[in-house]
This record gives structure tokens, sequence and C-alpha cells, in this order.
């Protein structure tokens, strides 16, 4: 009788150590280069309520400037044309409360009479706190909408600004062509 040797043990099927260790530094890898863009991207969409807003408020301006809105010059009887008064950063209070880092929409916080001239409000939650300020009378009349943001709620700003004035000559209103941005992804 032939002697009979045992079968020859084959390689299990499956993957060593090794190879699962380079796939997990793979993975690693593009996690360490692909979360920073997303995070980076999700900041930049973001601004798009900032730059939005803000182009809506000077559009408000320059219609309410441009339907002859005067009101009575401090110091005489005449009256001129002019952007609507200053309204003070609105919400008051910083958006950051814990994990909630968005601002709940309120109808009463836009009821202010600038607010309403400008129509402007906002109505869905949001990320940035907006300031109207107008200065001057007539060909003298200038304004400056601000949106500030902290978007991730460590207290830096973002800062939009828009700037707009009345050209003397034509009685038109110039609005600055691009927003001013600073920390613009603080």
């Amino acid at each position: 009788m032939p002697v009979r040797r045992p079968a020859k043990i084959g390689r299990a099927s499956g993957f060593t150590l090794l190879e699962l260790m380079i796939v997990v530094a793979i993975i690693g890898l593009l996690a360490a280069i692909a979360v920073p863009s997303f995070m980076k991207y999700l900041a930049k969409a973001k601004t798009a309520e900032a730059d939005e807003h803000i182009e809506k408020l000077s559009t408000g301006a320059r219609i309410y400037y441009m339907d002859q809105h005067v009101g009575q010059d401090i110091d005489s009887a005449t009256m001129s044309q002019r952007f609507p008064v200053s309204v003070p950063i609105t919400p008051a209070l910083t958006c950051c409360n814990g994990s909630i880092d968005k601002c709940a929409p309120s109808t009463t916080q836009w009821g202010a009479d600038s607010w309403e001239a400008l129509q402007f409000s906002v109505d869905d939650p949001h990320y940035y706190r907006y300031e109207f300020e107008s200065l001057g009378v007539g060909g003298l009349a200038e304004f400056t909408a601000r949106a500030f943001g902290d978007l991730d709620c460590d207290t830096n700003l973002s800062t939009f600004e828009r700037y707009g004035w009345v050209e003397v000559a034509g009685n038109d209103i110039t609005i600055q062509t691009g927003t001013y941005k600073e920390q613009r992804l603080e």
C-alpha cells in the first residue's frame, strides 16, 4: 500500500496584514487631502449668502434714492434726496449658539423702517448679520452695506462691504463694482 502524503496546505485566500495596512494608509492619505479641500469648499458656499444680500442691499438703496425719497435737512428747511437712514447690525447678537452656527429667521428683527425702505429681510436661517450705514444728502449722499459672519464660531469675523455714492454731475448713483472682503473664509 502506497504511503499517502498529506495534501499540501495551500495559501488561504484573503489579505495579509501588510496589504491591509497599505490600504488603510492610502485611504488616510486621500482623506488628509480631501477633507481640508471639502471644508474650504463649504466655507466658500457659505460666503455666497453675503454676496447675494450685499447686492440686494445696494440695489434697494439705489431704488430708494432714485424714487425721490426726501427728508428734512438738519440746518435748513430745504428737502434733499437721500438713502434710508442708518440701521445697526441685525441681528444684534452673534449667531453662534453652541452647536448652531446660523441665525434663526425672525420677521420682527427686519421691521425697522430702513430695512423696509431697502426692501430687505432674511427669511431663512442665515450665517451673516447685516448693517446699512448712510451719510449725507443730495449730491453728497453715500452708503455702505455690510455683512459680518462668524462661519466657524471662533469670534473671528468675515466682513463683506459695498460702498455707493451719488455722482453729482448726473445725479446718478455709483455703486462699487466689487464687494470688499476681509477674512472671507476666516
